[in-house]
């Protein structure tokens, strides 16, 4: 596979953006929460949250105004990555409850007009898994092929020069095969080898079992490590610049190649063609939103979602790990509305594998204790950019990252990178519900997973309940208004390219009806020239000032104009 037959792909999806019908699908535009379940609401007082917290919170989820739930993994898991490793996609991690706990969520969500997905990992599982131990036993058993192997280099080590995301080579070796096995997370991680078709069979049953109990779709992990390079050639040097969306700190050696042929290679499209089958096999329409990380995904995302058979959406780290100037965030709108589909991409601004996002893109408003203003900024900008969103627990909250020690760390990919890299705790802290409650009324336990930071505690849902000003207050307003606009999820964008230098702006158009958005990231002051005169306010927060088609935002300030 050359970088040309990579680009062909990209360009036929471009090209080919328009065959998409115009779609009435309730997840075009939607906008989901996404629950951290480890995190989100323990009633059983051992420490975690469990399915039946998030079923107790549902009625807090809806009235958020937001159309459906994202749950993070609960399955079966030794736990190594949160549950990211799984050991049996048909179960419950018993912490978290049982499968009867599952239907009653599902059934329970839909009863309050909520549409729900879960985290599915399609591309690798834990090493306790039974597909594993069996592989690993010998090259000649019945799943001797179901992971991907390979025989030493000629002086004994790894076939390529591929890195694990979390650092290190991500081949390990495995004495009873005398192979290594790919790796491209964790150790306890290895990837299934998903071209081999008893393998992905045993994959989309299990999608099944879950869509059968009425599921609405899935957030699929990782698609772009959904297969790799059939001849496992090595990956190229890259130049300091050439992986912005790649996390894990300034020094991560996954930063030094670029990934050609362990990552986005065109052996997994039709893979993602066996999935979508799977989501098409059911009515109402079930949905695929697929995670892009470690990759350009604002130039990739089209190939992803092209056409009926791949991906309904795409969710990625790019407005998260490029947060280094507005004109980095402009450029990238600008490659999105230019060839995207309205409505097949998610804005994510944070989630459970990145920092907390007042803290990430706007840490100078939070210095100078401007927290709650900035979270409102972001939370409009992310409510009314196109596509639909993935709100993060807490961001309803504008809660701040916290620090945390390190005799505290609990995230394996912390561990393998400190203290370049602070890891993924900080954002996974469990979500504060009172103020005056042990554990923030997360949990009875004395030792939960993660304590609650001290000053999340200033932030909670009561607290923000009786403050009509509250950024959780400001959250159901805002979402309560987006729904009375329908247009806002499938209108078409244009970003402004002539605005003051702390300034978004853009217009979202459809059939005729127009709705303009601006927002100041300054603390200061500032006005700009709209395309047009006659504007009148349909929502905002701060203080503005319009004069025909000059408008002056204070800092911080947002509004939308029809």
């Amino acid at each position: 596979m050359s970088v040309t037959e990579r680009d062909a792909e990209l360009v036929y999806a471009i090209t080919n953006r328009g065959t998409v019908p115009e779609p009435p699908e309730w997840w075009r535009g939607a906008v989901f929460y996404e629950v951290y379940t480890h995190s989100f609401n323990d009633t059983s007082g051992n420490g975690y949250g469990d399915i039946r917290g998030v079923i107790e919170k549902l009625p807090y989820i809806r009235d958020l105004g937001v159309d459906g739930l994202w749950l993070t993994p609960f399955y079966p898991s030794p736990q190594e990555d949160n549950g990211y490793d799984v050991s049996d996609f048909r179960g419950v991690h018993p912490p978290l409850g049982k499968v009867e706990h599952v239907q009653e969520l599902i059934d329970a969500a839909h009863e309050r007009d909520l549409k729900i997905m879960f985290d599915f990992i399609a591309g690798h599982t834990s090493d306790e898994h039974p597909w594993f131990k069996e592989s690993a036993a010998s090259r000649d058993n019945d799943k001797a092929d179901w992971y991907v192997w390979a025989d030493p280099a000629p002086d004994g080590g790894p076939p390529n020069n591929w890195i694990s995301s979390f650092g290190g080579r991500a081949w390990r070796w495995v004495p009873q095969r005398a192979q290594y096995c790919y790796r491209p997370f964790l150790a306890s991680q290895p990837a299934l080898n998903l071209r081999n078709q008893q393998v992905l069979a045993e994959v989309l049953d299990n999608m099944r079992f879950w869509l059968d109990m009425g599921l609405d779709g899935f957030r699929l992990d990782a698609i772009q490590c959904l297969s790799h390079d059939s001849d496992l050639r090595s990956n190229p040097p890259a130049r300091a610049t050439e992986n912005p969306s790649v996390g894990g700190g300034p020094n991560n050696p996954f930063k030094q190649q670029i990934h050609l042929f362990d990552r986005d290679v065109p052996e997994a499209i039709p893979i993602l063609h066996q999935l979508r089958r799977v989501a098409n096999e059911y009515a109402p329409q079930r949905v695929l939103v697929g995670e892009l990380a470690d990759v350009d995904s604002s130039r990739l995302a089209p190939k992803y979602t092209i056409d009926n058979d791949r991906l309904h959406a795409v969710y990625d780290f790019d407005l998260i790990n490029r947060a280094d100037t507005l004109r980095d965030w402009t450029s990238m709108l600008n490659l999105r509305s230019r060839y995207l589909m309205p409505g097949s991409s998610l804005n994510v601004f944070t989630n459970h594998d990145s920092p907390r996002a007042v803290s990430n893109l706007m840490p100078k408003a939070c210095e100078a204790g401007h927290s709650a203003d900035a979270a409102k900024l972001l939370l409009f900008l992310q409510a009314t950019l196109m596509g639909g969103a993935i709100l993060f627990q807490g961001e309803e909250l504008g809660l701040q990252q916290p620090h945390i020690p390190f005799e505290d760390i609990q995230d394996p990919w912390a561990k393998a990178l400190w203290p370049d890299f602070e890891g993924r705790d900080g954002v996974r802290c469990p979500l504060p519900w009172l103020r005056d409650a042990p554990n923030g009324g997360f949990s009875s336990s004395d030792e939960p997973w993660l304590k609650v930071p001290r000053p999340h505690l200033d932030a909670a849902v009561d607290v923000q309940e009786a403050d009509p000003d509250s950024v959780l207050a400001f959250t159901r307003k805002l979402l309560r208004w987006r729904r009375s606009v329908p247009m806002l999820r499938t209108a078409s964008e244009r970003i402004f390219e002539d605005t003051p230098a702390k300034v978004i702006a853009f217009e979202r158009d459809k059939s005729g009806e127009s709705l303009i958005c601006a927002v100041n990231f300054d603390m200061k002051p500032t006005e700009l020239t709209l395309p047009r005169s006659s504007l009148q306010e349909q929502f905002s927060s701060g203080s503005f000032s319009l004069h025909e088609d000059r408008l002056t935002l204070d800092g911080l300030a947002v509004v939308a104009l029809a």
